[in-house]
Formats: structure tokens, sequence, C-alpha cells
């Protein structure tokens, strides 16, 4: 009797192992994808706690008559035509920035080592612009956090000091720092777009008024 315990060709294995290869690399495509998208997800829910914090310290302010703790804070100005809202419109042109052209927008920024110096105490009482700034910053958030560990990242505060009102709040956790003027380079993301194409692909968490 013949022998019919034939083994596998050498074309049957490779043709097996590619669509291994091809069903393992689908996969790892697929984890990944959800990966970068809790990622997202995430930064945009940390930018909303930080925009409650801040929204609510900054009614503090007003309640308690204690405003001059930002009016008087060498804070940079936004200029609202360079941004454009998740809409695609400029902030100029939004509904929210028409509000805002009613008086001026300011912003602060802030990066993980700026956080680890103020929690050292570093910039307390200083009256340098950079200490005032990196101060007024974090306690704005501080005392309505429950979680500060999430303060260890890139933050941007948009803010009127007149009306009280916070406009909007930028977060990574991904990113070194933000910038409104440079190009992306080596961990700095500008963040004059709010688009959600661009903030996903950058992983810039995002809440505010458009």
């Amino acid at each position: 009797m013949k022998n019919k315990n034939h083994g596998f060709t050498l074309v049957e294995l490779m043709v097996t192992f590619v669509i291994l290869l091809i069903l393992a690399s689908m996969s790892i495509a697929g984890v990944l994808a959800y990966q970068d998208f809790a990622d997202f997800k995430r930064q945009n829910n940390y930018a909303q706690t930080l925009f409650v914090a801040a929204q609510s310290q900054l009614t503090g302010y007003s309640v308690r008559g204690e405003t001059e703790k930002l009016k008087d804070v060498p804070a940079e100005i936004l200029q609202l035509d360079t941004i454009t809202v998740p809409s695609g419109k400029s902030a100029a042109e939004s509904p929210g920035g028409e509000n805002a052209k009613r008086g001026t927008v300011y912003y602060l920024t802030g990066t993980r080592e700026n956080y680890e110096k103020y929690l050292a105490g570093e910039y307390r009482d200083k009256t340098d612009a950079a200490s005032r700034r990196y101060q007024a910053l974090y306690d704005v958030f501080d005392e309505y956090l429950m979680d500060k560990s999430i303060l260890s990242a890139a933050i941007a505060l948009e803010y009127n000091p007149d009306s009280g009102l916070v406009y909007s709040v930028l977060y990574s956790d991904k990113n070194a720092s933000f910038t409104y003027t440079d190009k992306n380079k080596d961990g700095r993301v500008n963040i004059c777009s709010r688009r959600e194409g661009y903030r996903s692909e950058y992983l810039i968490g995002y809440y505010g008024v458009d």
C-alpha cells in the first residue's frame, strides 16, 4: 500500500504564512487605531475637565472681587482671525468670536516642566513676567481639580479676565508644548486650528465656545 501521510508543500506553507501575516497586520492596525481613538477621546475629556475647573475659578474671582489676579497677569492677546474653530470658520467670524470681540481674549500656556516647577513653588512671589504667567495659569486650575496630575501636560487657557469667561482649553499629554505662531517641530505643536481632523492627528484635546 502506498503511504498517504503526505506533508504540506513549500508553496502551501508560504501561502499560509502570508495569510497569517496579513491577518496579524490587520489586527495590529485595528488595535493601534483604537488606541489612537481612545487617546484622542481622553485628551478631549481632560480639556473639558480643565475648562470646567477654570470657569469655576474665574467665576469665584468675580464673586470675591479678585479679578485682578488675572487682569494684572502679562498674558498674550489671542488674535481671533488666526484661529480656525471646528466648524471651519475663523474665530473672528464665529458667534463665539463675535461675543469675544466685545472684549479682549488672552491666553496662557504651560508644559509638564512648568507644572513641576509650580509644584516646587519656584514661581511663587516672583515678579518676572514668566513666573507670574505660570503661577496664574495653574492657580486657575488647581483649586477645582480632583486629580491634579492631569496638569502635567501641555495646556492652553483662553479667557477674558474682564468678563470672567473662559473661551477654551486645549490639552495634550502627548505633545511637549503648544504654540500659536511656530511650526510643528520637536514635540511643539501649533494649536491655531481646532478642526477635529487636525486635533486627532496630533492628539490635542479641545473644549470651548466656537
